[in-house]
């Protein structure tokens, strides 16, 4: 009774430390507007996605950007037909393809970032990503203030219950928490799938990590280690490919949860918990207080009010990026699917530490991920 008793209390605080975190998301940032257009990179890895690369390049193509702009497409030796679709914009960008494959994304951009990028500030997205035709501008507004800055992705293909589930969790967790908590801690994270940083910042941080598979979130503990200023971006919208099956979702989110683990073992877990944002540990939470506060609830009232508040974060979370109709009707998907799969992807990691020789980077694919279908946006513009 003591243990259910205190537990009702842990799952209360979460919850308002959840509601807090969304409530904190509407206040605004101030920017300056931009008299000056230093020269920008935008540069995407890209391995096998022939599908989705002329699209991207078409996106980056139509930036309103007032200043230079390079544009390097990575190819980390893909074995598709994505140089013969690169090789239509030879005129407009730069083509780098790799010999062979590399174990880990940093290991292959770090050495074509020291050697061809022209920019003073370097924007790397992932290659599904669609950018609206004000990113460039917007990234660099925003670095007026920051030394780096990473901005919301959303994702536009629901065509899946998987996928519907991802989305929810791109408004709250990449979204909505991520401006909270940049506004209670004045810290944001690098995203892979979006993020700008001045090249000589980055150069003083000894660019991306290669220690871990996640250079993303390395770069975020280097950057607050060293005391430079991270904002985050929810001006506009880069809308992208989530997920859309199990086990590419669990591929995916095993990474994800390696990436900062390793990261505790390397660079020690009190920095990293300090650094990287130990209330992003809490949101992550908000799924899973949400269903068991729910399941609880039946056996002790006490467990009602947790769950009603984590009930109303995720509704605020949605209405904060005018998320349409349908999309509300997707949020029991992601509170019943995201514990467990964070339960099942904690599972694996254990698994393949002891019997696997470690977590590998896996190949995230899918029947209608990665296939240049058109996307759609599940928010009002």
């Amino acid at each position: 009774m003591f243990f259910v008793i205190w537990l009702a209390y842990i799952f209360t605080a979460l919850a308002f430390l959840n509601l807090l975190t969304a409530a904190a998301s509407f206040i605004r940032n101030k920017l300056p507007n931009l008299k000056e257009y230093p020269a920008v990179t935008i540069i995407c890895r890209t391995w096998d996605d022939d599908h989705v690369v002329g699209r991207f390049i078409e996106s980056c193509l139509a930036q309103d950007y007032k200043g230079k702009l390079q544009i390097i497409i990575a190819d980390d030796a893909s074995n598709d037909d994505t140089e013969k679709v690169v090789k239509k914009y030879k005129e407009k960008i730069e083509y780098v393809k790799a010999k062979k494959h590399h174990k880990w994304k940093a290991l292959f951009l770090n050495p074509i970032i020291k050697s061809k990028v022209k920019g003073e500030i370097l924007v790397n997205t992932d290659i599904d990503a669609v950018l609206p035709k004000n990113y460039v501008t917007n990234m660099v507004r925003h670095l007026q203030k920051y030394d780096a800055v990473s901005s919301i992705c959303i994702g536009g293909n629901p065509n899946s219950i998987i996928a519907k589930s991802r989305i929810v969790e791109d408004l709250w967790l990449y979204g909505t928490s991520m401006k909270g908590r940049h506004t209670l801690t004045g810290k944001a994270a690098m995203y892979g799938g979006s993020h700008a940083v001045w090249i000589s910042v980055l150069e003083k941080v000894g660019y991306y990590g290669e220690k871990t598979m996640t250079e993303d979130a390395e770069l975020t503990v280097t950057l607050n280690n060293m005391g430079y200023k991270t904002g985050f971006s929810d001006d506009m919208v880069v809308m992208l490919e989530d997920v859309d099956s199990v086990p590419h979702y669990l591929n995916e989110r095993k990474r994800w949860l390696y990436g900062p683990l390793r990261m505790g073992k390397e660079y020690g877990i009190r920095q990293v918990l300090q650094k990287y944002n130990i209330l992003f540990m809490m949101n992550m939470l908000l799924s899973s207080v949400t269903l068991y506060s729910f399941i609880l609830s039946f056996f002790d009232p006490d467990f009602v009010l947790p769950f009603l508040i984590s009930a109303m974060t995720h509704v605020i979370s949605l209405l904060r990026y005018k998320a349409k109709p349908e999309v509300y009707t997707w949020l029991p998907f992601y509170v019943i699917i995201d514990p467990v799969v964070e339960f099942l992807s904690m599972a694996g990691i254990i698994i393949d530490t002891l019997f696997r020789g470690g977590v590998k980077w896996v190949r995230v694919s899918g029947k209608k991920y990665h296939t240049g279908s058109p996307l759609k946006p599940v928010y009002y513009k």
